[in-house]
């Protein structure tokens, strides 16, 4: 059995006006690595992207630090797929949006174990050109996944992912 939550214990100090800043994040891929605009395949070791691509964002509510790449994905459906080529037993990934991220966990044959969104979720009223919160997506004593496909209402972005 696996267990699936959004993790921000731990990593965030509140600020005001609710807005979260996150102090500790778990070390994962390098996407400095991935050239802009680079469809984003099978670059990274153990895990390979479906619909995705590599960006500076110019939007400086989609990215932590100024020149920072971060995966985000093509098309305008919002939605990305990530396979793990290698049996795991925990995945962590972070990212922005103005909605929840949604999240789904399927085993080789296709079966979905899992979906996972905090439709509750309500961010914090600031301004139009406030940084976005982070949301920290993770999950562990996994066994049998194969993929994860992650997509949202709205345009998002990745900026880490730790397995």
């Amino acid at each position: 059995m696996f267990a699936l939550n959004i993790d921000c214990l731990n990593t965030a100090d509140t600020l005001k006006a609710d807005i979260l800043k996150i102090t500790d994040v778990p070390t994962g891929f390098d996407f400095q690595s991935l050239a802009p605009l680079e469809m984003v395949t099978s670059q990274l070791t153990d895990v390979s992207f479906g619909c995705a691509i590599a960006i500076v964002p110019s939007n400086p509510r989609f990215v932590g630090k100024a020149g920072q790449r971060v995966i985000m994905p093509t098309g305008n459906d919002n939605r990305l797929s990530i396979a793990i080529d290698k049996s795991i037993d925990s995945f962590c990934l972070w990212g922005r949006c103005t909605q929840p991220m949604v999240l789904k966990v399927l085993e080789s044959s296709g079966k979905v174990l899992k979906i996972h969104s905090d439709k509750a979720f309500r961010w914090p009223d600031s301004s139009e050109t406030a940084l976005l919160p982070l949301q920290i997506l993770k999950l562990e004593n996994m066994s049998n996944i194969a993929m994860i496909e992650l997509y949202a209402d709205a345009p998002f972005t990745i900026e880490g992912l730790s397995i």
